[in-house]
Parts: C-alpha cells; structure tokens; sequence
C-alpha cells in the first residue's frame, strides 16, 4: 500500500526485516522495485525477501505497523 498511496514520499518509510546475519536490518523504501503476495524484490536485480521477515514499517522513524 505505501508504495502505491504514498509513491512521491516513499523517502520516508523504511522496513524492518529479521536476517540470518544481522539481528534485524532496516531497508528504504527507495530500493524496493516490487512486491507481490509472497515476496519483496528489491532494485538492485538480485535481492528478494520473503514476506514473513517483514517486522515493521516505519515512517520518519517511527513504527506505523508492526507483526508483534
């Protein structure tokens, strides 16, 4: 939904996600090329996260939606 309601201020959200490597890393919405029903694709051509490592959405720092 961000990326469609809100496509000229994708700046300011950003998503949390769990990682095998990291505890959890945060992604801009900037480098989000697509999503579907299952998976979050990224701009760089070769990233895709899987929809369950979704944790948070925020907004300007601050938590807008939250799995827990």
């Amino acid at each position: 939904m961000v990326l469609w309601k809100y496509k000229d201020k994708v700046s300011e959200f950003t998503l949390v996600i769990s990682d095998r490597f990291t505890v959890n890393a945060e992604i801009p919405f900037d480098k989000i090329e697509r999503v579907d029903n299952y998976y979050i694709y990224l701009t760089d051509g070769e990233t895709v996260i899987p929809i369950h490592r979704v944790l948070e959405i925020r907004r300007n720092g601050r938590t807008i939606w939250s799995r827990k």
